[in-house]
C-alpha cells in the first residue's frame, strides 16, 4: 500500500534533522574561532617618546616667524617592523595652541633595527612664516614673561602592516621649552623631568 502523505512527511523529518546536525557540526569550528577572536584584546599601538626639541628663533614678530625646530624622538623596540618599516620616511608638524606654524619635510631614515629602541631626528627650518597676530604676540609674550613656550607636534611614519593606509599618524603631548637664561632666542626641552608621549590616532 502507498505511503499517505502524512507517513512521506514524517518520514522525511528525519533526514531533515541529521542535516542540521551535520551542518551544525561542520560551522561549530568556525564559529569557535570567530568568537575566540572577538575575546582577544586588541594589542595597543606602542607609544613614541619626545627626547627633545629644540626651538630657535632667528625673528620674530606679531605676523612673521623665522626659526629653526629640531625634535628627536625614542622610537620603542615593539615599533620597528611589527608597525613601521625598517626603512621609510618620518614627518613632523609644529602646533602651538592648536594652530599649525610648522611642517617639516620627509626625512628619510634607514636600517631601523628590529626589537631595539632607537632614536628618529626630525628638524624643520621657518622662513618669514605669515602667523597671525595673536599667535605672534602670545610666543612673544610667553617668551618675555614666562620664559618658556609650550608646542605640540604631530609624527607621520611609513607604515609596514598589511591592509594599512601606509602612514602610521601620532599625535604628541605638548613639549615645555624654556629659554636659556639671558636669551630670547633659544628654547629646548632639555632636562624635563617627564617626556612628552606621541600616541596613535
Amino acid at each position: 500500500m502507498a505511503p499517505t502523505p502524512r507517513e512521506e512527511k514524517e518520514g522525511g523529518l528525519p533526514i531533515v534533522v541529521c542535516c542540521l546536525i551535520g551542518l551544525s557540526i561542520y560551522l561549530f569550528p568556525f564559529g569557535l574561532l570567530w568568537w575566540l577572536d572577538e575575546q582577544t584584546p586588541v594589542r595597543a599601538v606602542p607609544e613614541i617618546e619626545v627626547a627633545s626639541m629644540d626651538f630657535t628663533i632667528h625673528n620674530i614678530t606679531q605676523t612673521h616667524l623665522s626659526a629653526t625646530w629640531d625634535l628627536l624622538t625614542r622610537i620603542p623596540s615593539r615599533l620597528p617592523d611589527n608597525y613601521i618599516c625598517l626603512q621609510g620616511d618620518l614627518q613632523a608638524s609644529l602646533f602651538y595652541k592648536n594652530i599649525t606654524i610648522a611642517i617639516s619635510s620627509r626625512h628619510r631614515y634607514e636600517n631601523l633595527k628590529r626589537n631595539s629602541p632607537q632614536q628618529l631626528r626630525v628638524s624643520a627650518s621657518i622662513y618669514e612664516e605669515d602667523i597671525s597676530g595673536l599667535v605672534g604676540k602670545n610666543i612673544i609674550t610667553d617668551i618675555k614673561e614666562k620664559m618658556e613656550v609650550k608646542f605640540g607636534s604631530q609624527l607621520f611614519l611609513t607604515d609596514c602592516r598589511e591592509k594599512s593606509t601606509g602612514v602610521m599618524r601620532y599625535a604628541c603631548d605638548e613639549t615645555t621649552l624654556r629659554f636659556e637664561p639671558g636669551s630670547e632666542t633659544k628654547a629646548t626641552s632639555f632636562g624635563n623631568k617627564n617626556n612628552p608621549t606621541c600616541v596613535n590616532f
